[in-house]
């Protein structure tokens, strides 16, 4: 006998199960939700899911190390401009 868990699940991730849910009965396949859920569940490991994680994280910290660490573009802007009139002249 199997043993029925109830797991929440982000609204995102929610969307995207349901459209595998619908991409698969429109092409003929007869699956449940959880059934999809156990297939992709059953066939993950423990290297692919750390490798999502860390490019998971790289992904969030992005925009941040750009804010962090700006690019001399050689481009003139009114960057310089924009502070003194906001600070004040420095």
């Amino acid at each position: 006998m199997t043993e029925n868990t109830s797991v929440k699940i982000s609204s995102d991730a929610k969307i995207i199960l349901d459209n595998l849910f619908q991409q698969l009965r429109s092409s003929g396949i007869k699956i449940t939700e959880k059934k999809i859920l156990d297939i992709l569940i059953s066939n993950s490991d423990v290297a692919t899911i750390k490798k999502l994680l860390r490019k998971e994280d790289n992904t969030d910290n992005t925009a941040l190390m750009m804010l962090k660490k700006p690019v001399y573009w050689g481009v003139a802007d009114s960057s310089e401009d924009i502070d003194r009139y906001l600070y004040g002249n420095s």
